[in-house]
């Protein structure tokens, strides 16, 4: 499971969001992609802390459903006319990516208890859920406003 988080990370932070950045056309979604992407470049190597306080070497593998959660949003990104309609469109992918992360985190942090890693390893994994939860609402927010200016 930290395998795969690592893969999430990395690929969020060197494509996914990157990418996502590019493609929006509302500036206030850009920056908090942006910021978040930022954040997310820690990510990575707050994982690789987690590995060694372990004793393991990082190692990441293939996580299946973010991996699929790119390629469904890279498919239908492009069929959108309407720049606002695809705004709230990329907002709800960077949203439903996030439900994702906590997901994980949650089960990473319960699992941390429950083989009592070192305080170190779990302030970390929390430092880095409590980011994701933070960006969440960012997107949420971000999400809530687009829809709303579809209305007018």
């Amino acid at each position: 499971m930290l395998g795969e988080q690592l893969w999430v990370e990395r690929t969020l932070s060197f494509e996914v969001l990157p990418k996502l950045q590019r493609a929006v056309t509302s500036e206030r979604l850009a920056a908090a992609v942006g910021e978040h992407r930022e954040e997310t470049r820690e990510h990575g190597p707050r994982l690789e802390a987690v590995f060694h306080a372990v004793g393991a070497e990082p190692s990441s593998n293939l996580s299946s459903p973010v991996g699929q959660l790119a390629e469904h949003h890279d498919e239908l990104a492009g069929s959108f006319t309407d720049d606002r309609l695809a705004d709230v469109f990329h907002a709800a992918a960077g949203a439903t990516t996030e439900h994702y992360e906590l997901a994980a985190y949650d089960t990473l942090l319960a699992l941390a208890r429950a083989v009592e890693l070192p305080d170190e390893a779990r302030e970390l994994l929390e430092r880095t859920r409590t980011e994701e939860e933070e960006a969440l609402h960012r997107l949420e927010g971000e999400l809530e406003r687009l829809a709303g200016e579809l209305r007018q």
